[in-house]
């Protein structure tokens, strides 16, 4: 019988409860489709540009959360970025040093992670879960307890793979929807500049177009000019299933006039289809099954969205996988 703890997602909530598990001295493993860990805690290399396309920066508001970026921020992972854009309102945004996906490698520096696999089920055994993955890319792997961080959608299909159902407290899982977001990534020429405000930023939740624009250079993470637009959620549903080519045609007469500049080096587009839940679950985390052993669901669905809110669930998920294996 295995005691390992199987977390499939490596970001920021999977890594979190991973270091949890793994400061308890559990044995553990965390798997992940992408190419590397991070998710959301994307950073991405243009040329000589640098541009976080996920997750911009982050607030604090909690303790818990608070005392471990005082340690990120003493160990020079963090550093405040400003106190607001346009206007201040005395809460810092935090910047990662290097690029947001700079976070994520540091939680999972001591982890044992696999990356590049794509799990496929999550089946019930007499005495473990089972995680098989697609393609037989990998071996299934065997354990006492599961966590899938992925987003609420796709860790409900491979519950569904499975042949877990959930129960009359949980079935409101399947009710949980994301908004869609479509990042306008932007290298500029040499020598050009954005009209963007100080401090190299602009966020506008309520414009239709782009609710944020950051310039990576003046953030602090990129050499080079680099811009990053998000697309307001609901032009980003307008325009999800579009080409590449029609939606930078739609967007780029809006970009030009939004940072004064049209000397574009190179345009890029990614999608985030599950970009932040649009309402959360109430509970930092939930199980959904206690046989054969704990199953449990977290991410930024669960309690508040955010970067703050996958760590807090992360936390939350790994206090209760940690109790419920030492029981």
């Amino acid at each position: 019988m295995t005691n390992r703890a199987v977390i499939v997602g490596a970001g920021l909530s999977g890594l979190v409860a991973a270091q949890v598990l793994k400061d308890a001295g559990v044995d553990l493993l965390v798997v992940d489709k992408g190419r590397s860990v991070g998710g959301r805690l994307a950073t991405r290399r243009i040329g000589s540009g640098t541009l976080d396309h996920g997750a911009q920066f982050f607030t604090v508001r909690s303790a818990d959360f608070r005392q471990t970026v005082g340690q990120w921020e003493h160990d020079g992972l963090v550093s405040v970025w400003c106190e607001g854009f346009e206007e201040l309102d005395g809460y810092p945004r935090y910047r990662v040093n290097g690029g947001m996906s700079q976070l994520a490698k540091y939680l999972a520096r001591d982890l044992d992670v696999v990356t590049g696999v794509r799990a496929q089920a999550v089946l019930p055994a007499p005495e473990a879960w089972t995680v098989t993955y697609e393609g037989g890319s990998r071996h299934p792997d065997d354990g006492a307890a599961v966590l899938l961080t992925a987003p609420v959608p796709q860790s409900l299909e491979l519950l569904a793979s499975g042949g877990v159902r959930l129960d009359d407290q949980t079935a409101g899982l399947a009710d949980i929807r994301y908004h869609k977001v479509i990042a306008l990534l932007i290298r500029l020429e040499d020598g050009a500049t954005s009209s963007l405000p100080e401090p190299g930023a602009r966020q506008s939740p309520d414009d239709p177009t782009f609710s944020f624009i950051a310039d990576n250079q003046r953030k602090g993470i990129s050499d080079d000019p680099a811009l990053t637009f998000h697309t307001a959620h609901q032009l980003s549903a307008e325009l999800w299933d579009m080409k590449d080519n029609d939606v930078r045609e739609r967007l780029l007469p809006e970009a030009v006039s939004a940072v004064g500049t049209d000397a574009f080096a190179e345009v890029q587009v990614k999608r985030w289809r599950y970009s932040g839940p649009v309402t959360p679950w109430p509970e930092r985390c939930q199980q959904v099954a206690e046989r054969p052993g704990p199953l449990v669901l977290a991410g930024d669905a669960f309690g508040g969205p955010k970067v703050e809110g996958a760590f807090l669930s992360g936390l939350a998920a790994g206090e209760h996988l940690r109790q419920a294996l030492a029981d």
